[in-house]
């Protein structure tokens, strides 16, 4: 007799009933049968009377269920404690992405996940501005996000990732007037309605001010943190938006037309940042700024 056949049998003598034991323990009815009747075989006795629609207990069966609970009892403190002392030795770090950066980090992510078994890593995707917010709040560990840099209390460290930046692209629906064109400028967008990434993006800031600067902001008439959900508003809203050119690989969209935006201040540096005052989780925070580092 093992703690499995005993969870079984303390299941099934409180269900009463094969069917309800087999549905709480997601086990078939034929298995628990056969787990009772391995059971009485070893003990050789029976544990169960088929009674009034009802499995009772035999004086065995009662015996074991007053003995056996305090054991299962005890067995899965034990595994709970165990468990938890694992749990707490672990170190855990919070990172910070962009749906960008993301994509371009997941094998380096990947990997450093794959050789720190002992670290339980957290990752929160928003756009580059919130993250240097999250940071200095102390509510993510590092972040891999771009310029322009907006906390004086953190780094971005350059060097920790492969050198990467992206720039701004127009995108507008094949058909559209601005579609044949090899470049635009932003002056070029005036007559259009945009669609436009939040101010938790460099590039979501980006538009909004240069809106500001033509006179145009009441032309942003949808503005979300999701570039799919940008991409799919074109058609439906007649609009155009503003994203990293870098994304035009991972759309699956293919009617689309993505144009390199010529304007100043439209290329992002993107680093690995952290905060000044590296926390109580450096160790951790030292694995994953090497692993970054670590091209192959």
């Amino acid at each position: 007799m093992d703690i499995r056949q005993l969870s079984y049998f303390l299941t099934i003598a409180k269900a009463q009933n094969y069917s309800h034991a087999s549905k709480i323990l997601f086990v078939s009815q034929p298995a628990l049968k056969q787990a009772i009747s391995k059971m009485e075989d070893e003990l050789n006795a029976p544990l169960f009377i088929y009674q009034n629609h009802r499995l009772n207990l035999t004086e065995t069966g009662t015996l074991l269920k007053e003995r056996g609970e305090p054991i299962v009892k005890a067995f899965n403190q034990l595994v709970f404690d165990l468990q938890e002392q694992v749990d707490k030795q672990k170190q855990t770090l919070t990172i910070g992405v962009t749906f960008l950066t993301m994509l371009q980090y997941m094998d380096q992510i990947s990997r450093f996940i794959r050789q720190n078994p002992a670290i339980n890593l957290h990752i929160v995707q928003d756009g580059s501005m919130a993250l240097q917010h999250l940071l200095v709040q102390e509510k993510i560990d590092l972040g891999i996000l771009s310029l322009p840099q907006v906390e004086p209390d953190i780094i971005i460290d350059f060097l920790a990732i492969e050198e990467s930046s992206y720039s701004g692209c127009v995108v507008v629906p094949k058909g559209h007037p601005l579609a044949d064109k090899q470049e635009v400028s932003f002056g070029e967008l005036t007559p259009y309605n945009i669609a436009s990434l939040s101010d938790h993006f460099a590039l979501g800031v980006y538009t909004k001010n240069r809106c500001q600067e033509l006179g145009t902001s009441d032309h942003i008439i949808l503005v979300h943190d999701d570039f799919e959900i940008l991409l799919r508003s074109l058609d439906r809203l007649d609009v155009i938006t503003i994203l990293p050119k870098e994304l035009e690989v991972y759309s699956s969209m293919t009617e689309l037309v993505w144009i390199p935006l010529m304007d100043s201040h439209n290329t992002y540096k993107q680093g690995l940042a952290y905060r000044k005052k590296i926390s109580h989780n450096a160790d951790a925070i030292h694995r994953f700024i090497a692993a970054m580092k670590t091209t192959s």
